[in-house]
């Protein structure tokens, strides 16, 4: 069963009716083919656009039908107010939707992190946050090798010569100048 993002890292199984047996995922307000989970109910963007608009906006439709219209992929332009009734009725959530301002501010986070050096430092971060990192930083710095000059006198078996004065075990594994096994002959 697909999973349900519910939070970053967290998820949950899809309810079922979210998918067809071929695996598409099917919006559950018109049926049509859907991209994810919007407004707490798997949608399709039409539907999601449509939903976000109509509360935003405050707008009351009216149905010359009854409230009995079919919402479907061919006929859900056809009543507003049937259309946005089946998003309530779905599950679609109201509190869910952002302020233009808060979806701006998104949009830009977005768009910087698609950037080079769009990524935002330790903006965000708090205090003791940033001195983690600078501690981490810090022992990284202290204890790697950038060097690599544990690696400079061992050689590793196959087409590259083995010079003179290098030390072999009985084996034929190269040894250190100080007669150890070279690091990447270490067993595990």
């Amino acid at each position: 069963t697909p999973a349900v993002p519910v939070s970053p890292g967290v998820s949950l199984p899809s309810p079922p009716g979210d998918t067809e047996p071929d695996g598409d995922k099917v919006c559950a307000v018109c049926g049509d083919r859907a991209n994810g989970y919007h407004f707490h109910v798997m949608s399709c963007e039409g539907c999601k656009g449509f939903f976000r608009r109509s509360i935003l906006k405050g707008v009351r439709f009216t149905c010359p039908l009854a409230r009995r219209c079919p919402v479907t992929k061919a006929k859900r332009r056809q009543c507003q107010a049937c259309r946005l009734q089946k998003c309530l009725d779905v599950g679609m959530r109201r509190d869910m939707i952002m302020s233009e301002e808060a979806l701006r501010r998104r949009r830009e986070l977005r768009g910087q992190r698609g950037q080079p050096g769009g990524q935002r430092g330790h903006e965000g971060l708090t205090a003791e946050q940033q001195e983690l990192i600078a501690l981490l930083i810090g022992a990284h710095q202290r204890t790697f090798d950038s060097s690599f000059s544990q690696f400079m006198h061992c050689w590793v078996s196959g087409d590259t010569p083995v010079p003179n004065g290098t030390l072999l075990s009985p084996n034929g594994t190269p040894l250190s100048p100080n007669g150890t096994l070279c690091p990447q002959w270490d067993p595990l």
